[in-house]
């Protein structure tokens, strides 16, 4: 199958790998350590007929913290696809620590170039600053809309922090999060009480 895995990398220095868990059914999980919550439900999901496009979105600290972290992440997949055997293709993106117009704008332009018609998505948005998920969303929308594609997982790393060590670690897919935007863009309507009840009824579904 063929499958497109976006994975926001992060620029601290220090990531370490944890046990995560699932209450989630559809995503499984492995039941060893990793940095990336991506690859504990990649190593469970993965088989060897998958053709993997990686798309490593990775914003420029000016310590080189990005650098190692993108590393990081290519050595866990590698790890991961080892017993799997699946064809796995990289591609990096990475762009300026800027929250600036033209910033967003060329990140979701080179997002979309990459993506490949017909792909099955996969998403981590565990790491990165605050615009990444949000130009994902848009990058996410628009491969649905024009692309043919498909968003599978948006996977999320929830965790508590007690003296800088992540505790209570599980995997959530933030997929129902995601589609809020859908539900929003289907209410057609002048009146705002009214759009409210839409809006309210359509969430009860």
């Amino acid at each position: 199958m063929k499958k497109t895995v976006i994975c926001n990398i992060p620029m601290k220095e220090r990531i370490d790998k944890v046990l995560y868990t699932s209450d989630d059914a559809t995503l499984p999980v492995t039941e060893r350590m990793v940095r990336f919550p991506i690859c504990a439900f990649l190593e469970k999901t993965l088989s060897s007929d998958d053709e993997l496009n990686v798309i490593i979105l990775a914003k420029k600290d000016n310590y080189g913290h990005y650098e190692k972290n993108v590393e990081f992440f290519k050595t866990e997949l590698t790890e991961v696809n080892a017993n799997i055997g699946a064809a796995i293709n990289y591609c990096e993106i990475d762009t300026d620590f800027e929250q600036t117009k033209l910033v967003h704008e060329q990140l979701m332009g080179r997002i979309v170039d990459v993506l490949s018609v017909g792909s099955h998505i996969l998403v981590d948005i565990t790491y990165g600053p605050k615009d990444l998920p949000i130009v994902i969303f848009f990058a996410l929308n628009f491969a649905e809309k024009y692309l043919d594609c498909s968003v599978d997982n948006i996977v999320y790393g929830q965790a508590s922090f007690v003296n800088g060590q992540a505790v209570d670690t599980k995997i959530c897919d933030m997929i129902p999060l995601y589609c809020l935007g859908s539900i929003t863009n289907t209410i057609r309507c002048d009146e705002p009480e009214k759009a409210k009840s839409m809006l309210k009824a359509l969430l009860a579904l």
